[in-house]
């Protein structure tokens, strides 16, 4: 299996290998989201399980279980980056900065964001042409 896309962590020491497209890629409003990341709204690369190849030769890949949420955050143990976090559906939900910082600052058109979802929770407005859904 040939990586489309790849991203790391900050110190390097945890790869992961993208291949084929995202099933989302846009712009989560959710609380969800928010309560996971601590983060106003998350640009997002969403891939199932199987689209996702983690390169970890010091086992240094931590999770954690969010208590109330059907979610997970994945990151490094050494450098602290979220490499991706889990949804209820299980996906692989990556950042798109994360993607972006790991490919010399360049986002790939075919994983830009096509909309915002979730908008009507949203704690920011967002200005721009992207469609907004509830």
């Amino acid at each position: 299996m040939t990586a489309d896309f790849q991203a790391h962590c900050e110190c390097g020491e945890v790869k992961i290998n993208l291949t084929g497209n995202p099933r989302v890629k846009g712009i989560c409003h959710c609380e969800d989201c928010r309560e996971l990341l601590n983060t106003p709204f998350h640009a997002v690369t969403a891939w199932n399980e199987d689209q996702l190849t983690v390169i970890d030769k010091n086992n240094l890949l931590s999770e954690y279980q969010h208590p109330r949420l059907s979610m997970k955050r994945i990151f490094c143990s050494k450098c602290g980056e979220t490499l991706y976090n889990t949804n209820a559906m299980n996906w692989r939900v990556l950042s798109q900065y994360l993607i972006k910082k790991c490919n010399g600052g360049v986002l790939a058109d075919e994983l830009k964001p096509d909309s915002h979802f979730y908008y009507g929770r949203r704690i920011i407005d967002i200005n721009g042409d992207l469609p907004k859904h509830d």
